[in-house]
């Protein structure tokens, strides 16, 4: 007749594969959860979102310039209320705000096309406005 064999399993050795088996497992899924996900956050941009804001010195006053970030991109740039000795003395810079302003956000750049005679108001804006996005920065 056959005779009849024993194994003989030692809690210790059992209890020990099925630690490393879990651990394993847990950690490839990990990895492939890591790897799935890696791409998602993409059109994040490059800023936090939020308003921020940076200071131009125009003579004796400081106006305050305002950046608008909207889904990590520049979305507007704007100038709260300039004082009026800023308005009489610097006519045109609301203008220049405005044009600066256009250009920052259809370029999502610092260097832009400005024209000449809004040249020295267009680099105070741009000051103030790489002012504001060096806060925004992740």
């Amino acid at each position: 007749m056959g005779s009849t064999k024993f194994v003989v399993v030692k809690a210790r050795e059992l209890v020990k594969t099925a630690v490393f088996a879990i651990l394993g497992v847990i950690i490839i899924v990990g990895l492939i959860t890591f790897f799935l996900h890696m791409g998602d956050d993409e059109n994040t941009g490059m800023y936090r979102d939020g308003t921020y804001y940076g200071e131009m010195k125009t003579g004796g006053e400081i106006t305050e310039i305002a950046v608008k970030v909207k889904d990590g991109q520049i979305a507007e740039i704007s100038m709260d209320e300039p004082a009026e000795a800023v308005a009489v003395f610097y006519p045109l810079l609301e203008t220049a705000v405005e044009e600066v302003g256009r250009e920052v956000v259809a370029t999502q750049s610092l260097t832009v096309e400005v024209s000449p005679e809004n040249a020295y108001s267009a680099q105070l804006i741009l000051d103030a406005v790489a002012e504001c996005l060096q806060k925004a920065e992740k």
